[in-house]
């Protein structure tokens, strides 16, 4: 009897632990959404800088969901430099340059947002100027032998995406290329990087027209950086990712995305 007794209280215990479980994933879509609704409209414009969001109640109101999922999204919004409180005013929009722009939120954002994408995209460019071929030259002098395995495998990833004609495949080796070479650098704040490649590899094939047949007029520059860092060849490894994204750069330019 006594273990009869012992299991009904497991079992619901166990109930009890589930139903918390089931309910805190829910507290977390919920204040997904309302994060996901500011951030955007905040990054669409909705909000300009120096405007004040909506206040808790009105939060509340408007999506229908308790005071803690409005104060965690705009905790949340806060750690990300989009907004800060202020005495009186509530919580002000910042200027964009205390935005976290390296925030895989606050690029997708901007990214639907269309307001700053040519400007985000343009900063995006630039830098990837600045650092890829530098981190080309870097791993070329150190990569090991399993890390240019890697990178290898990435590019044959993107060869195979290239003759299926799978955009999507395509997009996916194309970043875990970029992102293989990054992470062998050994370096975690170039590694940080691999948000704005997602943004700008993907934005590049959701609107550039004849992208599959950009992807593959790009892939024999890839194929130089493989080589120049397979034979250890630092001026080589900077040269053949400067021209890969200089490819880039150009069919940014044509189908307008960059000035």
């Amino acid at each position: 009897m006594t273990s009869g007794k012992s299991s009904v209280i497991h079992l619901t215990n166990k109930a009890l632990k589930d139903l918390t479980l089931i309910s805190d994933q829910t507290r977390t879509g919920v204040m997904d959404s309302v994060l996901d609704s500011i951030g955007l409209a905040i990054a669409s414009g909705k909000y300009p800088e120096g405007a004040s969001i909506p206040t808790e109640p009105e939060l509340m109101e408007a999506f229908g969901v308790g005071r803690s999922s409005v104060r965690e999204a705009i905790r949340s919004l806060v750690a990300l430099g989009m907004v800060e409180t202020a005495p009186r005013r509530g919580t002000v929009v910042n200027p964009k340059s205390k935005w976290s722009m390296l925030s895989r939120e606050t690029m997708r954002w901007i990214m639907a947002g269309k307001v700053h994408q040519t400007e985000l995209l343009g900063a995006i460019d630039e830098a990837r100027l600045i650092f890829e071929p530098s981190s080309a030259a870097l791993v070329a002098r150190r990569a090991t032998r399993m890390q240019i395995i890697g990178i290898e495998t990435a590019f044959a990833r993107m060869e195979d995406a290239a003759e299926r004609g799978d955009a999507e495949a395509a997009v996916s080796a194309d970043r875990q290329f970029h992102l293989a070479i990054l992470q062998a650098t050994g370096n975690p704040i170039l590694e940080a990087f691999d948000a704005a490649l997602d943004s700008v590899l993907g934005v590049l094939f959701s609107v550039t027209a004849n992208h599959m047949e950009n992807f593959r007029a790009n892939l024999s520059n890839h194929l130089a950086v493989v080589e120049a860092i397979r034979r250890h060849d630092p001026e080589g490894a900077f040269k053949a990712m400067t021209d890969t994204i200089g490819f880039t750069t150009t069919r940014m330019k044509d189908a307008g995305l960059i000035e």
